[in-house]
């Protein structure tokens, strides 16, 4: 069980594939919301999803209820609640009144405080991984993950179906594709937004790469389809693909530039690299994308980062949040610029 959010499932996807093919007589099934089933993206035969749609009918209790009646009914021989909020536990408590062992996730919520208490108090000790505890908790039923988790592999016929869904996308994956994702689910996670359109905008004079802007609908995508329009080789992808279309585009990227927000996580997936920024929240939290380095993490160099573990922040120390803006935008270009020098193995 994993349902929320988008980041965190991407996280537990390629875990759920290596250990469907580390024990091929086992079937696993992920039970998320329904939008999210769309990550199982070529999945092992052995692996399934499972939607539990918990923003209407599994909202509330008498929803769940009534759930927690057909996840009876299916006879798992195991739960494995990788969640651990009050949904996954209401759900988890009904099954072992039916005799189904159920193993929980254990967060590191004290270490976790400590790591974004107010200076002096602050310890950065770095916290378990979300691999790490989803290995831990994985191990309670004897199940074993291998010690490295490869990407997922997208089937290069899902290429040729976006170029021809999509005929506007078909000339780019000639040229090395340079994603961008703007924006993350809090403001105290997002980078400078004038900042960010620097960056897109010195990065459109070269010729010899293309931008992709990757976002949401609304606001998101109108603002990104300006930047589109303001600047060459540039190209906005926000609110025009299916989420299985956008993972097929994003491996073929050369990399992701992205705060700590899904897109990180999309792009670890398929084995993407990912260079990252970090406002308010901090990568040794343990929500660094699998895969990723630390090296490849841009952060600024404040006392009172981080002053959340995952960007809901009541009110800043310093005011007006100067992580969102003390990384230079001439650094982002200069590590991007990097990424282009550098040798690509495809």
């Amino acid at each position: 069980m994993r349902l929320s959010a988008i980041g965190d499932v991407a996280m537990a996807v390629p875990v759920l594939y290596a250990l469907a093919r580390a024990y091929p007589a086992h079937r696993f099934t992920l039970l998320t919301q329904p939008f999210l089933t769309a990550l199982l993206i070529d999945p092992p035969s052995n692996l399934e999803a499972m939607a539990i749609d918990i923003r209407r009918e599994e909202r509330h209790l008498s929803g769940l209820v009534r759930y927690a009646d057909r996840l009876r009914r299916e006879h798992f021989d195991a739960v494995i609640d990788l969640h651990a909020v009050l949904r996954t536990r209401l759900l988890g408590w009904s099954l072992r009144l039916s005799g189904v062992p159920v193993r929980t996730l254990s967060k590191p919520r004290r270490q976790r405080r400590r790591f974004v208490a107010r200076p002096p108090s602050k310890d950065l000790t770095p916290l378990p991984s979300m691999l790490e505890l989803q290995r831990q908790t994985l191990g309670l039923l004897g199940l074993e993950l291998p010690q490295q988790l490869p990407p997922i592999t997208i089937d290069p016929r899902r290429i040729e179906s976006l170029a021809e869904e999509h005929p506007e996308l078909a000339p780019l994956l000639d040229k090395p594709l340079i994603g961008i994702a703007p924006f993350a689910s809090t403001e105290a996670k997002t980078y400078d937004l004038s900042l960010m359109e620097q960056v897109v905008a010195q990065l459109s004079l070269r010729d010899d790469c293309r931008l992709l802007l990757f976002g949401g609908r609304g606001r998101e995508e109108k603002l990104l389809s300006l930047w589109q329009e303001r600047y060459p080789h540039v190209h906005s992808v926000a609110g025009r693909l299916e989420l299985s279309q956008e993972l097929t585009l994003i491996s073929r990227l050369r990399c992701m530039l992205s705060m700590d927000s899904a897109n990180m996580h999309f792009a670890s997936m398929v084995g993407v690299r990912v260079l990252s920024l970090w406002c308010s929240t901090h990568p040794s939290a343990g929500f660094l994308g699998l895969g990723q380095s630390l090296e490849d993490c841009l952060q600024p160099n404040l006392s009172c980062r981080p002053c959340s573990i995952f960007g809901r922040v009541k009110a800043c120390l310093c005011g007006d949040f100067p992580c969102r803006r003390t990384v230079s935008s001439h650094e982002i270009i200069r590590r991007i610029e990097g990424v282009l020098s550098s040798p690509h193995l495809s």
